[in-house]
This record gives structure tokens, C-alpha cells and sequence, in this order.
């Protein structure tokens, strides 16, 4: 709750900023929950959100204009290792520099190479501290506006069916879990539903409904294709990090 009192306030400053000069004011990265739960605040003004490509999870807010412009202080940060990275590792090694979370946006990991968003005023601090991830040495290098490089977020597409929509039953079905499981993940405060903590593990879900389970991953209901001659329902999942 404090946190997120601090966010308000932050975003208040930035729009009593914006109405005081008329100019294009920018916020640090904001998660997907911070961008819904302050929308209230920033929505009548004119704004974008952006978070480097199109797929991004966390985005900065611009304030002033409803269109992106080259403006938008995001620099792209490229690690590449000996070896095979991960999602937990680089994003301890870059906080381990000393740096906040909500300077570092979406990190997207394709083997030993981790293209990392950052706000562009700590992409140099980020070249010259660090050269780590884990206990492994890597080559850090920023990546410039001439480079044409698309990024997207890996995902695996997971075809099942499910006995019924409702949360434990589409858990169980992603990650391969007994329902009993599943309701007990839920239960335990261990899942969250669109950024929301849920403890109904009967909870239905919907498409584009997405799911994220501590120590397991993250998913969306893509679709669902209706029943099959058992009564079940046809889904697609995407399983994201995969």
C-alpha cells in the first residue's frame, strides 16, 4: 500500500508538471497492475503508453501526447554470456548494481543473449557496472537506434482441454498439476489473475484472461474452441518464458 501511494504521488507530480510548462512529461516503468490501478489519475490527459515494442509488459507513461515519439527515454541494454540465460538471474544481476526496479522495463532472453529496457539515463551506469550475471562474466553493450531489431515475448501455444473454466482447472492443465494442487496454490495466495491476487480457486476465467502461479510461470487463455463429444472444453494457452 505505501508503494503504491508513492506511485500516485509520483504520477501527480508528473501531471501538475505537465500542466505547468505544456511539455511531454515521462514516468519511470510502471507494471501492468500500477498501470491499471492508476489510470484514473492520468486518463483524461492526453498520454501513450510504451514500454520499447509492441508485446511490452512494463511501459512508461507519457503525458502530453497521445502519439510515441522518439522522445521516450528508453535505451536497450544487450548481455551476452558463455552461457544460457535466465529471466531471474539477469534481473537480480542489474538490480544488484544498485539501480530500482521501476527504471528497468521488459527483459527478453533468447539462449545466452538478454536484450534488457532500461530508462536511458542509467544505460550508461548499467555499461560500466555491470559485467556479471550470476558468476558468470559477460560483454555488455548498448544498443543503438540504427540497429532494426524486433523483439517479442517467448511463448509456448499449449492445446489441452479442461473439465470447466474456472482457475484450478486451467492451472492444472498449463503446468501438469492435480486440480488439488492447483486449488491449493491458489488458496495459499500463490496466484494472480490479470495482476489481481485471487483465493477462489473456482474463480472462472475467460479469453485473453491471464494467469501468473509463483514458481511456476505465467499463461493467458487464448481461446477457447468449444466442447469435444466428452463435455470437456477445448483451449489454447500461451505459456509465457518458454
Amino acid at each position: 500500500m505505501e508503494q503504491r501511494n508513492l506511485d500516485k504521488a509520483k504520477i501527480i507530480d508528473k501531471i501538475k508538471l505537465f500542466e505547468k510548462t505544456g511539455e511531454i512529461v515521462y514516468t519511470n516503468f510502471l507494471d501492468p497492475a500500477e498501470i491499471i490501478e492508476l489510470d484514473s489519475l492520468y486518463s483524461k490527459y492526453p498520454h501513450f503508453l510504451y514500454g520499447g515494442f509492441d508485446e511490452a509488459e512494463r511501459k512508461i507513461l507519457a503525458i502530453g501526447s497521445y502519439e510515441i515519439t522518439n522522445e521516450i527515454p528508453i535505451a536497450i541494454i544487450e548481455i551476452i554470456s558463455s552461457k544460457k540465460l535466465n529471466h531471474r538471474d539477469v534481473l537480480g544481476s542489474v538490480l544488484g548494481t544498485g539501480i530500482k526496479r521501476d527504471v528497468v522495463g521488459d527483459i527478453i532472453i533468447k539462449e545466452n543473449i538478454a536484450n534488457v529496457f532500461v530508462t536511458r539515463d542509467i544505460s550508461r551506469y548499467l555499461i560500466q557496472n555491470l559485467d556479471k550475471i550470476g558468476r558468470e562474466k559477460v560483454k555488455v553493450r548498448l544498443i543503438t537506434n540504427d540497429e532494426k531489431l524486433e523483439f517479442e515475448i517467448n511463448k509456448k501455444e499449449i492445446k489441452t482441454t479442461i473439465k470447466s473454466l474456472r482457475l484450478d482447472s486451467a492451472i492444472a492443465a498449463c503446468f501438469g498439476l492435480s486440480r488439488e494442487v492447483s486449488s491449493e496454490l491458489v488458496k495459499n495466495a500463490k496466484v494472480n489473475l490479470n495482476y489481481k491476487e485471487v483465493l477462489n480457486p473456482s474463480k472462472p476465467i475467460k479469453e485473453g484472461d491471464l494467469i501468473s502461479v509463483r514458481g511456476f510461470g505465467r499463461f493467458e487463455l487464448k481461446e477457447v474452441l468449444g466442447e469435444t463429444r466428452k463435455d470437456r472444453i477445448r483451449i489454447i494457452l500461451n505459456l509465457y518464458g518458454k
